[in-house]
């Protein structure tokens, strides 16, 4: 942990001092944000265009119902508020033909760091992916630092969400700080869509799994909500941190499930060879105009082993990640009967 440039061993943020925007606070990574704050008694403002369910437990929220690309709306969720978390995104590996990825990507993500930075906002935080980072090896993962190498991936998320980190480094000011985090693949309870977890109910789901030979780094939810509060105070400006957890390829991953719900009880591993005819095949669907999340970024990510380090958000946020079993254990426990 010393040997991190930027590793600040502040306090947590003062919750007093700290009223905070969530944006996505609706959705699975944003839910865990907004509560994870206002458990630790931040006034939070979660901004979504539908309301979520509220638990029993669940603290309060300052609820702001509509849509990111509504300039009105944005100018009121950020008044008086000292933090921005924006997760709102426009998510999928899949073709967008109807330019939405630009729209709320890109265009409203400018336009909230225009309403905040005039707001007299101190830290505005935009959640990520790691597909704007590149892949290393098993024995030299890739950090924030190394050269974007996912080509392989790109998607109009991926380009979208390179471009808003764009916006995002140049809008830093001494007075307007701004950095970013980039999670793993997030894993946790109540995903309404779902959207990492959906991996995770279908291998749950079928007694034989078939997957191909690539992996990513997972991380629990419960972190990504931490590291985001500690981003607050904590983190070099106009810098990205990988916020990410043990690396399983999709095989351990598949056995891992096996071992919590007691499905898959066979895991198959697709041969490599197999990459290039599914990837034809899926360019095929998206020449017939058909729509479908089954495209060729998403075979080549299958069969990419995406090793990345978190060692520099791990030393800077004072991050600890549980076992991959318990993070499992905990994500598919809403889908178990009690």
């Amino acid at each position: 942990m010393t040997d991190e440039p930027h590793a600040r061993m502040s306090p947590d943020p003062e919750p007093s001092e700290w009223p905070v925007l969530v944006t996505g606070a609706g959705g699975f990574v944003g839910g865990h944000i907004a509560r994870h704050l206002a458990a630790a008694g931040h006034r939070v403002r979660g901004l979504t265009r539908t309301p979520p369910p509220v638990l029993p437990g669940d603290p309060d929220i300052d609820w702001l119902l509509g849509d990111l690309r509504d300039p009105n709306l944005c100018r009121r969720a950020v008044a008086g508020i000292r933090g921005v978390i924006h997760s709102a995104a426009w998510v999928s590996l899949g073709r967008d033909h109807g330019g939405l990825s630009q729209a709320v990507n890109v265009e409203a993500t400018c336009r909230l760091l225009d309403d905040a930075r005039q707001a007299g906002v101190g830290r505005f935080i935009m959640t990520s992916t790691l597909h704007t980072l590149a892949a290393g090896t098993e024995a030299t993962p890739a950090d924030e630092m190394t050269p974007w190498n996912l080509e392989c991936v790109d998607s109009p998320y991926c380009r979208t969400k390179r471009e808003a980190e764009g916006h995002v480094r140049r809008a830093n000011r001494p007075t307007f700080e701004t950095i970013i985090l980039c999670p793993g693949m997030v894993l946790g309870p109540r995903d309404p869509k779902p959207t990492s977890t959906r991996l995770l109910r279908t291998m749950a789901g079928t007694h034989v799994a078939v997957v191909p030979r690539g992996g990513i780094p997972i991380v629990d939810a419960r972190v990504v909500a931490l590291a985001h509060r500690r981003a607050l105070t904590d983190g070099q400006p106009a810098e990205r941190y990988a916020v990410v957890g043990p690396y399983l390829s999709y095989g351990q991953l598949a056995r891992l499930v096996g071992e919590v719900a007691g499905r898959p009880r066979t895991v198959i591993l697709l041969p490599d060879p197999l990459r290039r005819p599914a990837g034809a095949f899926a360019a095929l669907l998206d020449r017939l105009g058909l729509a479908t999340e089954f495209t060729t970024a998403t075979v080549a990510g299958g069969f990419l082993p995406l090793h990345v380090s978190g060692r520099r958000a791990d030393a800077c946020f004072r991050l600890e990640h549980p076992p991959a079993m318990d993070t499992i254990r905990t994500a598919l426990a809403a889908d178990r009967p009690a």
